[in-house]
């Protein structure tokens, strides 16, 4: 198999989670804190998540890129949902969970899933979803967001078209999580 220069691994970690809140997973056009150095596109390969939920809330860990944003809010497309919740005995004061997503299916998609936003603005070139969030305050550029290269200082976490983001929504029920995610990704 041959080397692919441009593929990279990001991880984003948080702790107590107790209400639902947004993150930056990749920032495209940020080529100093992130390992890559092309900012045209991104491609999610693959993603892993490994949590621990503690008390007897219900989560969904939201996965997906940034189409629209300005000073006021933005708007995503969400590709992939993590549903945390306990089945067996949903008052388990403590759940754990680990799932891997291969979005290349073993190789015969290689590019995964193509995150670059049309022209337009008003969406991506090569997919669609009927879930995400429009116009969203959460993912305003003057706001930065934890990610995996820091807690939103200067200009890290600041969501950007074509930017991959991590929505945490705390469904129901009450309690904290604790989540560590890795994103597999190609930047063109």
């Amino acid at each position: 198999m041959a080397y692919k220069s441009d593929t990279y691994v990001v991880n984003l970690g948080a702790e107590a989670v107790s209400a639902s809140t947004g993150y930056v997973l990749v920032d495209l056009s940020d080529t100093t804190n992130y390992p890559h150095s092309k900012t045209n596109q991104l491609h999610l390969l693959g993603l892993i998540l490994s949590a621990e939920k503690a008390g007897d809330g219900v989560y969904d860990i939201w996965v997906g890129p940034v189409f629209e944003v300005d000073a006021s809010n933005g708007s995503t497309t969400w590709v992939h949902c993590f549903h945390l919740e306990a089945v067996g005995n949903p008052t388990d004061n403590t759940d754990r969970f680990a799932q891997a997503i291969d979005f290349t299916l073993g190789g015969s998609n290689p590019e995964g899933v193509n995150c670059q936003v049309n022209s337009g603005g008003t969406g991506f070139t090569n997919f669609v979803g009927n879930q995400g969030h429009s116009g969203d305050g959460t993912w305003k550029t003057g706001t930065g967001l934890a990610s995996p290269v820091g807690a939103g200082a200067g200009t890290t976490g600041k969501p950007g078209a074509g930017d991959l983001v991590v929505y945490v929504e705390e469904v129901s029920g009450t309690g904290t999580i604790d989540f560590s995610l890795t994103a597999i990704y190609e930047a063109l």
